[in-house]
């Protein structure tokens, strides 16, 4: 029992659990802690949504297709990994928008569309009159900190109009969350501009003050060998304590703070403390419990996924200006956001052909995900075919599904969250949640999640041992 009180589980293989898992064990290093590590993955390879395949010569990521280094978490840890001589980072201007059947680009400084001076609304004919003059009105009235969440769309909404958000705004956060922003709370959603408004009075002064987050070149970084890279990175360091190809069950309390994993119905694990790292739907078939389960079983999910398309360049009859294409919810097309992938990406400049990757699927979108590979690819080529102008058949096609992937967290969610991790420090103390959605969604947030639970856990079986800091 005492090497069971000492034995740390961190439960899903995706960039998430790799990080813990990571962070544990460096603690356990330079501590000189007695303690064990075991990372459970069910499937035979790790990295969640982290999916890199290779093309002939090149690499392609289907799942996340790129980083945002606006933001520091995952570009520390690259650093430390000793990995940033194999960055490439983005090239192309932002993505166009395809409003109207036809493709506008925001050829002025913006933060996920939103324009940093509000006189640049009328450099395009994406809003009416009355559209524009209602963006301005985040610089009428004195903001004050939210003590409910609400809808992002309403929050929004307030400081732009119901234009400016439906016709520009909405499409580059769309295409980060897979969501509907008239549910999605803007706290819950971790998103910056919230804090960026509390602190500088306005959301477009707290741009203005930091340039760093601004749309353009540069924002993004993959590796020319994709992503998987940071993910095969972490396993390799990780590997003596991996165990692939075992789906952990159930978990049940044990005696003397301990818990014991069931493993394929077939091997119990006793542990002292575990991260629970698995996509959101798993989190009640693991922790039976009737009020963590009602919780989490109303959490609804947005399934998604991606085409590589391979064309012969001069397929391309319409071609944005940034590196590619956003659309809002409201238009026709199936497509939330397409990417032209050699002009993006340097190490694809001067292949003959053009890579496209086309990134289909929100909430209230499930049908398409659900469809035949070719049922897909044919309703994409429409939108391809009105969007860009492309009209041939592709030279190759690679589609990726992922159900199921994205969970959609209401304005209610933050505070029964916040009630389900209470619940777990009370009854299940040394269980801890982490992963998409939780604190935020990407993979810099994954990350962050990651620094902090990796902490919690140490923090949790260093008092069960009674091992404390000196």
């Amino acid at each position: 029992m005492k090497r069971a009180k000492k034995r740390i589980a961190v439960i899903g293989g995706g960039i998430t659990g790799l990080v813990t898992a990571y962070r544990i064990r460096q603690q356990i290093i330079e501590e000189q802690l007695p303690f064990e590590l075991v990372l459970i993955e069910s499937a035979l390879k790790l990295g969640g949504k982290i999916c890199t395949i290779k093309v002939g010569d090149n690499y392609f990521d289907l799942g996340a297709e790129s980083i945002d280094i606006r933001y520091p978490e995952a570009i520390d840890l690259i650093k430390e990994l000793g990995l940033m001589d194999q960055l490439i980072y983005s090239e192309g201007n932002k993505p166009d928008i395809f409003f109207y059947n036809k493709l506008h680009s925001l050829d002025y400084p913006t933060y996920k569309g939103i324009p940093v001076r509000k006189m640049d609304i009328w450099k395009n004919n994406l809003l009416t009159f009355h559209g524009k003059i209602a963006s301005f009105k985040d610089n009428l009235f004195p903001i004050k900190p939210l003590e409910k969440d609400i809808e992002m769309s309403r929050y929004l909404k307030k400081r732009f109009g119901e234009e400016m958000v439906e016709h520009i705004v909405e499409p580059f956060f769309s295409k980060i969350y897979a969501s509907d922003l008239d549910e999605m709370g803007i706290k819950s959603s971790k998103e910056v501009i919230y804090s960026l408004e509390q602190k500088y009075g306005s959301l477009s002064k707290g741009i203005k003050h930091h340039p760093e987050l601004l749309d353009g070149p540069g924002n993004y970084v993959t590796f020319q060998k994709g992503l998987s890279v940071l993910t095969d990175k972490l396993t390799e360091i990780l590997k003596p304590h991996i165990q692939t190809s075992k789906k952990v069950v159930d978990i049940k309390q044990g005696i003397e703070g301990t818990y014991i994993i069931d493993l394929n119905r077939k091997e119990q694990v006793r542990v002292g403390a575990i991260c629970i790292a698995t996509p959101v739907t798993e989190y009640s078939k693991l922790i039976k419990n009737e009020t963590f389960g009602q919780i989490f079983d109303q959490v609804e999910t947005a399934s998604i996924g991606y085409i590589l398309f391979k064309f012969k360049k001069e397929a391309i009859k319409n071609e944005p200006k940034g590196f590619g294409v956003v659309t809002p919810r409201r238009s026709d097309s199936f497509v939330t956001s397409i990417v032209l992938l050699n002009k993006k990406w340097s190490f694809l400049r001067d292949e003959e052909d053009v890579f496209i990757g086309v990134s289909f699927g929100r909430k209230g979108e499930d049908l398409l995900v659900s469809l035949s590979n070719k049922e897909i690819e044919e309703s994409i080529l429409k939108d391809l075919k009105t969007i860009l102008g492309i009209t041939e058949k592709p030279i190759n096609r690679i589609v990726k599904r992922w159900p199921d992937a994205i969970p959609q967290y209401t304005v209610i969610q933050e505070e029964k969250i916040k009630e389900m991790i209470e619940l777990l420090k009370n009854e299940y103390p040394g269980v801890y949640i982490s992963g998409i959605g939780l604190e935020g969604f990407g993979v810099n947030q994954c990350i962050g999640q990651a620094n902090k639970t990796s902490k919690k856990i140490v923090d949790h079986i260093k008092k069960q041992n009674c091992i404390y800091n000196k």
